[in-house]
């Protein structure tokens, strides 16, 4: 089950000011945009893969994962015949990074197969850079994880190919501190897209590689 949560907050509004909207293009409207992608991707496929791969985007991830919360305790099917979950929040927009991001490494044996299909990019798999903030605790793979099944959410990196180093931690903390949750999340000229897609063709294999084994 590949997952992305299509909420954010919505619109402000103040008295005597037009409502202010809060687009949340990278949190996660990027998601949603690769879950479709991922879709499109599965169904070209010359020959379907052993085991279905399903594409769900969930609601209400922003006010405490109750969407991917509830389709957890709702199934199509029982819990023990589906083998995975890969979540999708937030691409990397900033491009190609030398390193992959495991959020929540060493929590399932997913962890083999996003380190494999990583060296097959020419990447490494590093631990999250910011263990702070909780990140595997507030993203929708672990509603699955709560009802035992494993989880993916792999995001990029920091190291960005041609930027000096440090740039990528740089650019991620001044989105975090600026635009995270803020209506400043939306589009941007400058956005390098080289970097989801290298991301979203891992994502797709890692599928593929859990629907056929």
């Amino acid at each position: 089950v590949y997952t992305a949560h299509h909420d954010h907050f919505g619109q402000r509004s103040e008295p005597g000011h037009p409502p202010v909207i809060y687009n949340g293009a990278v949190d996660n409207a990027s998601g949603v945009a690769m879950l479709l992608a991922l879709a499109q991707a599965a169904r070209a496929l010359p020959k379907a893969p052993q085991r279905s791969l399903d594409f769900a985007a969930v609601a209400a991830e922003e006010q405490g994962l109750l969407g991917s919360a509830h389709l957890a305790a709702h199934l199509p099917l029982p819990s023990g015949r589906i083998a995975a979950n890969v979540n999708i929040d937030g691409l990397n927009l900033l491009g190609r990074t030398r390193d992959v991001v495991a959020i929540g490494q060493g929590k399932s044996s997913l962890d083999d197969y996003v380190t494999a299909l990583a060296r097959m990019q020419g990447r490494a798999v590093v631990p999250d850079p910011f263990p702070d903030r909780g990140s595997y605790y507030r993203s929708d793979q672990f509603s699955f994880a709560r009802v035992g099944i494993p989880g993916a959410y792999v995001k990029s990196g920091t190291d960005v190919i041609g930027k000096p180093a440090g740039w990528g931690r740089q650019q991620r903390e001044q989105f975090e501190n600026a635009d995270y949750h803020q209506p400043s999340d939306d589009v941007r000229d400058d956005w390098d897209y080289s970097g989801a897609l290298e991301d979203g063709q891992l994502m797709f294999y890692l599928g593929l590689k859990v629907a056929n084994s």
